[in-house]
């Protein structure tokens, strides 16, 4: 029997089920979790595909293998999934549930890639200063590409910044081409 209820679907009842029961946090967690385990663990992706399982008994599977590792309300949702794009819209789910649960916490994704390595406590510096300006806790994550050669640039949700030498050198060589 195929299921026509979409990844928004199932991930919007995860999400008010989960902040119905105050469970906002443990369950983003056991998401990104599950997420990771289903991502590195074939024989588990399998499982979530086949067919042959009814939802009861994925759910118990599941349950057994994870025990309260993974929340059990991630584990009945993903126990509903079948087919070949289980694992897609398992992580559709995630998505959708994530980008729910950062704007009830009023969370903003900042990606950093700065031209050199800094210590942690200026990294923790710098994450303050961003949830001010932004007026949002900012969940940073930082890279390191020295071939910017100094500067930093970076992606707050899809919006991006560029500040690396790299990138003022590359216009100051497209003005002088102009020339």
């Amino acid at each position: 029997m195929k299921h026509k209820i979409s990844a928004k679907k199932l991930s919007d009842v995860l999400f008010e089920i989960s902040k119905e029961k105050s469970l906002l946090d443990e369950v983003n967690k056991s998401m990104i979790e599950f997420n990771k385990v289903l991502k590195i663990n074939r024989n588990l992706r399998r499982f979530m595909q086949s067919k042959r399982y009814s939802r009861d008994e994925k759910f118990s599977v599941l349950r057994e293998t994870f025990g309260s590792s993974i929340n059990e309300v991630v584990l009945a949702v993903s126990s509903y999934v079948g087919g070949v794009k289980a694992n897609s819209i398992i992580d559709q789910i995630r998505k959708n549930f994530i980008e729910k649960y950062k704007n009830e916490k009023n969370i903003v994704s900042v990606h950093a890639t700065l031209s050199s390595a800094i210590s942690d406590k200026d990294i923790i510096a710098m994450q303050k200063q961003l949830s001010q300006n932004l007026k949002k806790e900012a969940d940073l994550t930082v890279e390191i590409d020295r071939s910017l050669i100094g500067g930093a640039k970076f992606r707050i949700e899809n919006k991006f910044l560029d500040a690396s030498i790299k990138s003022q050198l590359k216009n100051i060589k497209l003005d002088l081409m102009k020339i």
